[in-house]
């Protein structure tokens, strides 16, 4: 299974709007010109730059920005924004999190998931034992990890092949290869 999109932030603006996706982050300025450094949760990373149009949240405001260019710039990206023309205008910028809506997204192939898709879904085990709802997922440098809650327990499981066995989004639910006690 492959999951298109691995995003480590959930936040509450996405719980409240399902339909939103965190696709990554603005970081700070680059340069005098008001270019941002952008953080992306796509796969590849420059992908985030195909979105032609986001949504900037910030605390509780919002706004809808136009990509008008995007550069690498080191391990990040650089991209300049519709309206955003100096370094002070761009530095009111860090730290918002750049949505698109969901029907933005491409289609999933066969065995595809976009993680943000799972998000809620009950986790249970091979023989059936429920191990938690999906409550977010953490990149990690290896890959990215699956955190399940139940009440007050917490399950941390990778996102590898070996450990996912089935996802089923009608049913509300993934099965993965876990011992309830691990």
């Amino acid at each position: 299974m492959n999951f298109l999109i691995d995003t480590n932030v959930v936040s509450e603006a996405t719980r409240l709007q399902p339909s939103a996706v965190v696709l990554g982050r603005v970081g700070a300025p680059h340069g005098v010109q008001g270019w941002v450094k952008v953080t992306s949760y796509t796969e590849p990373a420059a992908g985030i730059a195909d979105y032609p149009q986001w949504t900037l949240v910030h605390g509780q405001q919002s706004r809808q920005v136009r990509i008008l260019d995007s550069k690498r710039a080191g391990q990040n990206l650089a991209v300049r924004l519709e309206g955003i023309d100096t370094m002070d205008a761009a530095r009111l910028l860090t730290g918002a999190e750049i949505q698109v809506d969901r029907s933005d997204l491409p289609a999933t192939g066969p065995h595809e998931h976009y993680l943000h898709d799972l998000l809620g879904l009950e986790a249970v085990n091979r023989e059936g034992v429920a191990l938690g709802r999906v409550d977010e997922f953490l990149e990690m440098p290896a890959h990215p990890v699956m955190v399940l809650r139940d009440g007050k327990l917490e399950r941390l499981v990778p996102m590898v092949p070996e450990r996912l066995v089935a996802v089923d989004l009608e049913a509300g639910r993934v099965t993965v290869d876990w011992h309830p006690d691990d």
